[in-house]
């Protein structure tokens, strides 16, 4: 997937054959595998938050890593295209996310509620402010998909700069400066659309050393993308509770001769604590009081040993 350039296709002017040498002697050429293994993981985090977004099925994929100038991102950049400039850890200067019109209007409409079998893109010199506005906001939801995903060589944290439409503002290099540019396709609604990340040399410069070889674990503090959608999803879960507040035997035979109005003794003492139970375990204890509005409440005095069993079990080997 990745791509060295020649003299010949990085060259943005007609010059001589030494001059072009001399010139390219200043790049590095490279091959950086690891930008490979944080495209994809891109692209796994973007198939799981896309459709998080629009409730409609995204399908993902990385198409191409290429080593060039920046004059040629510019002149190569789709119009009209929201084009994104963030900053931040690990980058030694700004890095350009390129999101083109398809792409915008159709998550645009489906998080408005359109239906994705009538999506109709029309074609538009310029972008609304409303469609900034979602561009934008799809920026910065791409942005900590990959801040994520750059986990495998360290610790990340980025954040968007700024918005432009204009090529020439959103240029984040020297137009003769090397850049890595990633590009993508998103196939979304029946929607062919397109991504890019755009980073040059220069910002990848404190972890370049990270980047020419290859590992695929998480590396410092980065954070594991299915841990942390796993904790997503179980911190909106919801359990039922129940509160025992005593437990008796009786005979089966007065339980049969039990009829309306016959009083039960549950044999609770004055401040005996009640018990909270979960999933049929036991997990809190508590005291039994009344709220100034009539209602019956509990206060948590104790959590019981049941809840570190799990944790306690791993540290048993």
């Amino acid at each position: 997937m990745n791509k060295r350039l020649s003299a010949q296709s990085i060259s943005p002017e007609n010059v001589s054959l030494i001059d072009e040498i001399i010139r390219l002697s200043d790049f590095t050429f490279d091959r950086l595998p690891m930008l490979d293994i944080i495209g994809e993981r891109l692209v796994a985090n973007m198939s799981v938050m896309l459709p998080d977004m629009t409730y409609a099925v995204c399908e993902a994929s990385f198409q191409q890593l290429d080593y060039l100038p920046m004059a040629q991102v510019i002149e190569g950049l789709p119009s009209p295209a929201v084009l994104a400039v963030a900053t931040g850890h690990p980058f030694d200067g700004e890095i350009l996310l390129v999101i083109d019109r398809p792409l915008v209007v159709t998550v645009m409409e489906l998080m408005l509620g359109g239906k994705a079998n009538q999506l109709t893109i029309e074609e538009a010199d310029e972008f609304t402010s409303i469609e900034l506005r979602f561009g934008q906001r799809l920026a910065e939801a791409a942005l900590f998909e990959l801040q994520r995903s750059l986990s495998v060589v360290g610790s990340a944290e980025l954040e968007l700069d700024r918005v432009e439409t204009d090529p020439d503002a959103a240029s984040v290099a020297n137009s003769n400066s090397l850049c890595a540019r990633m590009r993508f396709s998103v196939a979304i609604a029946g929607q062919s659309c397109a991504l890019e990340v755009v980073i040059p040399y220069d910002a990848l410069e404190p972890i370049r050393p990270h980047l020419g070889k290859i590992y695929f674990g998480d590396r410092g503090e980065g954070s594991n993308g299915w841990k942390d959608l796993l904790t997503d999803q179980i911190e909106m879960a919801h359990m039922d509770l129940e509160v025992v507040l005593n437990e008796i035997e009786v005979p089966i035979q007065t339980i049969m001769g039990w009829s309306v109005g016959d009083i039960v003794d549950l044999c609770i003492e004055e401040g005996a604590d009640a018990t909270v139970m979960g999933a049929d375990k036991p997990m809190f204890k508590a005291a039994l009081g009344k709220r100034t509005n009539g209602y019956v409440a509990i206060q948590i005095t104790e959590k019981l040993q049941d809840l570190e069993v799990g944790e306690d079990a791993d540290n048993t080997d």
